[in-house]
């Protein structure tokens, strides 16, 4: 049998006791944790949600939205609603926030200290961002990491995403980190760029997703529920655990409101209300693409051209938009509910002969 010899790239990593004084069987027999799960069960949390529906005690969550769609907000808002129902020990939650001007940071605080949570911000108390790593890894050393909630807003002021050794780094401090019974929550960014489907992905290497026990990517839903409102929708991207494959809230954004009043204004949106705001989005979206047609036909039935035959002469000779596509719109907006995106309706005369007239919005519907 032919001698085999280890690199010495690979010696190098293994300890003492596990070259020469021991074969390998034995040492994965050392290795091995089974007659352990007793204990490590004692280590374990339980399977409680620190972000209701989201993000679960004891596990590594990252959030992935674009600016401005409410990570922040909707964090804060779930942090808080925890702690009201006495879910989690608030003297164990710390908010990294360093992604934020200094009048956020002060608002952030009032929140926490009103929420019972702390706040932590680089350049107060002596804080750089560079530091939560090295706690992260004092806090494993010190057998204290069990039941520390750490939320880290945004993740590139902690790590490079773009770069995949610091990516996988920091995804071992962070494995560690949870390992030992901490949990982890990160806000990160989504790419500039959506996917072929209109959809948001996440930004930078895959490492941070891979390593990530449950990822969401938040996107803004198309529509408004009322006036000022914008609602938008959690999607799970990768799950360990009993999480919400989705999760839809809203809030309402004015001019001149108090960040607190903005957090009160957060609600849950239930699957029918979100079903409803994305037809009414898609049928916008048809109305505002077939908008000069739409306006040639309701042009044309006020001056009285009300036969389906003469309507598509009339408005293939104002717009050019031929026969097939004008008679396909025609099918689309009939109906007599407005708000649904109906522009007209039709009867059924003598000869089959089809005539059509103006579906207008009812008062009810003018008020909303």
């Amino acid at each position: 049998m032919n001698n085999f010899i280890l690199p010495n790239e690979i010696t190098t990593g293994l300890s003492d006791n596990m070259l020469g004084q021991e074969t390998a069987l034995t040492t994965l027999r050392n290795l091995s944790v089974t007659g352990s799960s007793e204990a490590m069960r004692q280590q374990m949390l339980d399977d409680a949600f620190i972000l209701k529906d989201i993000a679960i005690l004891g596990q590594w969550t990252t959030i992935y939205g674009a600016p401005n769609t409410g990570k922040t907000l909707l964090t804060l808002w779930l942090l808080r609603e925890a702690l009201k129902g006495n879910l989690i020990d608030g003297d164990s939650v710390f908010y990294v926030n360093a992604d934020d001007n200094y009048k956020g940071v002060v608002e952030k605080t009032e929140f926490a200290e009103s929420a019972g949570f702390h706040i932590i911000a680089p350049n107060q108390r002596g804080f750089n961002c560079n530091d939560i790593l090295k706690l992260m890894v004092e806090l494993v050393a010190s057998h204290e990491a069990h039941g520390v909630v750490i939320i880290l807003d945004t993740l590139k002021k902690f790590t490079d995403l773009m770069q995949k050794r610091e990516a996988t780094e920091f995804g071992n401090i962070s494995r560690s980190f949870v390992s030992s019974g901490g949990t982890l929550i990160c806000l990160a960014h989504t790419n500039k760029h959506k996917n072929a489907d209109g959809k948001s992905v996440y930004s930078g290497t895959s490492d941070i997703r891979d390593d990530s026990d449950c990822a969401y990517i938040i996107d803004k839903v198309d529509g408004k529920l009322y006036e000022d409102e914008v609602a938008v929708e959690f999607v799970n991207d990768k799950s360990r655990g009993d999480v919400a494959d989705r999760v839809s809230f809203s809030y309402a954004k004015k001019h001149g409101q108090s960040y607190f009043d903005l957090i009160e204004s957060v609600k849950r949106i239930d699957d029918a209300k979100l079903s409803e705001m994305k037809v009414a989005a898609e049928v916008t979206k048809q109305l505002e693409e077939d908008g000069d047609l739409i306006d040639a036909v309701c042009t044309a039935i006020r001056g009285g051209i009300t036969s389906k035959s003469a309507l598509v002469k009339y408005v293939a000779d104002e717009t050019g938009i031929t026969h097939s596509k004008i008679r396909k719109v025609l099918a689309e907006r009939t109906g007599g509910i407005h708000s649904l995106g109906h522009r007209w309706n039709c009867t059924t005369g003598a000869h089959n002969k089809q005539e059509y007239c103006l579906t207008l919005p009812t008062k009810s519907a003018e008020r909303n």
